[in-house]
């Protein structure tokens, strides 16, 4: 058995319906239906990162520090730039009119999922050179921690 797993193998869907209220837990998101969108070519990283704010006093050696703001993230996801109804998803959600958030799914190849919940905007068509493919990318914003589904 390997060390790891890859992303190879590895789907992401938008849900099909607004989602502007935090989802309490895993039931909340998977009660949600989703669409994929196909061809995933990079994803950008997930998770909280957390401000750390200090306060410096006359009387202390050392500040006091303390946690402030969270961030739940705004990674990058970039597709190949192929019709499917999921790319007409992602690009509804990113009108720039359209302020909604969104549910997504992001499903290892072994089972495990990660659901996340915010805006999408873009899209940003990626050029290159001789030999690159016709791609789009969005940046998601997320607006609540992740949910980590159960390992099936």
């Amino acid at each position: 058995m390997a060390d790891g797993i890859t992303n190879f193998g590895g789907t992401f869907a938008i849900s099909t319906t607004v989602e502007n209220d935090d989802l309490a837990d895993e039931a909340a998101f998977e009660l949600l239906t989703y669409t994929d969108v196909p061809n995933v070519g990079s994803f950008g990283d997930t998770g909280v990162s957390q401000n750390v704010v200090s306060y410096s006093t006359w009387d202390r050696n050392v500040a006091s520090k303390g946690k402030g703001e969270a961030d739940a993230g705004s990674p990058v996801v970039e597709f190949l730039d192929v019709a499917s109804a999921g790319m007409t998803a992602m690009l509804a959600a990113a009108a720039v009119d359209n302020s909604d958030s969104y549910a997504f799914s992001i499903t290892w190849p072994d089972g495990t999922i990660e659901f996340n919940r915010g805006i999408v905007t873009g899209p940003t068509r990626l050029k290159g050179g001789n030999e690159d493919f016709k791609r789009v990318s969005f940046t998601l914003g997320f607006s609540q921690t992740p949910v980590l589904g159960t390992t099936p």
